[in-house]
């Protein structure tokens, strides 16, 4: 079993949605459980970074077990000041930077993929 990461970009390039669905592994040590556990912590803590700097109407957030999806409200973001586009594009490359090298490190857990 392996968790199936989609990755959505808006016309500028910046992440616009993306969604998890299914469990990284068993749980148990070694097999899996490890990787279901950084994936839902970079997950979580994406998302209350942007939540608390941005505001909470800069996103949507759905979370039931085993899957989230987590939807930026892009005409939102785009009226913001320079400096907090910045962060958002800054803290949400960061995260897909992290989720790309873990779905390399352990692709029999976790499946990335990205859609233009």
């Amino acid at each position: 079993m392996f968790s199936t990461v989609n990755v959505y970009y808006n016309s500028d390039n910046a992440l616009a949605k993306m969604s998890i669905e299914g469990h990284a592994g068993v749980k148990e040590i070694g097999k899996g459980y490890e990787t279901c556990i950084a994936l839902s912590s970079l997950s979580q803590g994406m998302y209350k970074a942007v939540i608390k700097t941005l505001g909470r109407e800069c996103l949507s957030y759905k979370r039931r077990h085993g899957s989230l999806l987590i939807e930026f409200n892009i005409d939102k973001i785009n009226k913001l000041s320079i400096d907090n586009i910045q962060f958002y594009k800054s803290v949400t490359k960061g995260y897909l930077i992290a989720i790309k090298e873990l779905s390399i490190e352990y692709p029999n857990f976790i499946k990335y993929i990205e859609e233009f």
